[in-house]
């Protein structure tokens, strides 16, 4: 009888024995247990509406960026523009849409439980877009009269351009998956079109063009709503 409990005692010992040392063969790290939701974010340019709807424009822009790889994102905007630009030589309506796609990379490193972005990034941007002149005044540099104005119905078709954005971004929480945003860029255009006879002065999703530079600048206050998959 003695035997037998000696056996079972020694069994039992080894096994037990042999669940430790896999257990310190293969250890367990809780951190890599931890999922990571797929997020993307879906939201409105708000300080863009609002800045058209005081010039008698309108603009209507959305927003979209998607967590793809570790602090990077994908970002992609698109927006249709119908813009009134009136000066003391012209008036004419722009009118057009247009296409963004970029990428983000997020330099804040979040606490526990929060979900914060401060980051830069870069964006290729398209428009299509068409002109129509309303009036125009012939420039007489020296003249003592006011330059007659000019009615006119002249239009411009089919027109683009192409340039990047150099962005930095900054977007908190401020509700359970909203959030608020503003973003400055520095555009430099690549390529635009123009009529023979009419210059380009405001390109959609670009903004002013500057006569004496390609380089451009932007400011966006947007507010987006943030799902988990």
């Amino acid at each position: 009888m003695l035997k037998y409990i000696i056996n079972i005692i020694f069994i039992l010992f080894l096994t037990s024995a042999i669940a430790q040392q896999d257990s310190l063969q293969q250890p367990v790290d809780s951190l890599q247990q931890i999922k990571h939701p797929l997020k993307a974010r879906l939201g409105l340019d708000i300080g863009k509406y609002i800045w058209a709807r005081l010039n008698n424009s309108t603009s209507y822009d959305i927003y979209a960026d998607a967590n793809v790889y570790k602090n990077y994102y994908m970002i992609f905007e698109a927006g249709v523009e119908n813009h009134l630009t009136e000066n003391s030589l012209l008036k004419y309506q722009t009118q057009g849409q247009y296409f963004k796609l970029g990428v983000d990379y997020n330099l804040y490193r979040n606490w526990l439980d929060m979900d914060n972005d401060i980051s830069v990034g870069v964006r290729f941007g398209t428009a299509y877009f068409d002109y129509f002149l309303q009036e125009y005044r012939i420039n007489q540099p020296g003249a003592w009269l006011v330059p007659q104005v000019h009615q006119t119905d002249l239009s411009f078709k089919d027109l683009s351009a192409q340039w990047l954005d150099f962005t930095t971004k900054i977007q908190a929480e401020t509700f359970k998956n909203l959030y608020l945003g503003y973003a400055v860029s520095i555009k430099y255009l690549l390529h635009y079109t123009h009529p023979d006879n009419f210059d380009v002065s405001y390109i959609p999703g670009f903004f002013e063009r500057n006569a004496f530079s390609r380089f451009g600048f932007g400011m966006q206050y947007f507010i987006s709503y943030q799902f988990k998959f």
